[in-house]
């Protein structure tokens, strides 16, 4: 995760890595004042800076100036006018209502709902992901976990004669299914379609996760230009809770 957010920034000082450290602390790992350590630990652990290398931390967090603050000796945490510059060298969305109420829906629906740990990895990963404006790969994990939802689902509502008649309707080569872990050598395209056919969603839910989620899914997780909106992310988390859970 956080080698994937900090990307755009490798090039820069070691000072701006060291605030984009701070930045994620604070609205990824929930830690608003963190100790030199965290940062270094952060930096490495993202292969940012190599363990043992000869880099003064504290020399590099006190030239931001402005931007970091000191509560306490040892201490560190990103000032608004960090926050201001992280957001406009990483191309991350300011704060919208709409991306804040988003994330609170997923985890609220992580903590209610999904029982799954491996659901649940992945729609956390998801949250994570859009609180810090990594749209596509927010949309990339949230469908990982729907799929792996949708799998579960089938192998315990269904026989196993009735699953691979459903998935040979429209695949004929397709592995046979005996366990969940089966599921993995089957194309999500025709996996929806063997739940349409089974019956665990109707016309229209089929359509809305096949042509409008999978399609973005898709576009995101395929190298391409391609980058979705807020709006167009926060239409597909609600189509796809709702019809999966």
């Amino acid at each position: 995760m956080f080698v994937e957010f900090i990307a755009p920034a490798k090039n820069e000082s070691h000072s701006i890595k060291c605030l984009c450290a701070l930045y994620y602390l604070k609205h990824s790992l929930k830690i608003d004042v963190a100790s030199v350590d965290q940062v270094k630990n952060l930096l490495v652990q993202g292969r940012i800076f190599k363990k043992g290398s000869k880099i003064n931390y504290p020399q590099a967090l006190d030239r931001l100036g402005e931007k970091v603050d000191t509560p306490a000796k040892g201490l560190w945490q990103i000032t608004p006018t960090g926050e201001k510059s992280i957001k406009e060298l990483l191309g991350l969305p300011e704060g919208d209502i709409e991306t804040q109420n988003d994330t609170e829906y997923l985890e609220k629906l992580i903590a209610t709902k999904i029982k799954d740990p491996q659901s649940e990895d992945y729609f956390s990963e998801g949250a994570d992901c859009l609180k810090i404006g990594r749209l596509r790969a927010c949309v990339v994990f949230l469908w990982s976990g729907a799929i792996h939802e949708v799998r579960e689902k089938i192998i315990k509502k269904y026989s196993t004669k009735k699953i691979n008649t459903a998935i040979n309707k429209h695949d004929k080569k397709a592995r046979k299914i005996n366990t969940v872990d089966d599921f993995a050598y089957i194309k999500d395209s025709i996996l929806l379609l063997a739940s349409k056919e089974l019956g665990l969603f109707d016309k229209n839910e089929y359509s809305t996760l096949a042509n409008l989620c999978l399609d973005l899914r898709n576009k995101c997780g395929h190298p391409s230009k391609y980058s979705p909106g807020p709006k167009r992310v926060s239409a597909f988390i609600e189509d796809l809770v709702k019809i999966i859970y």
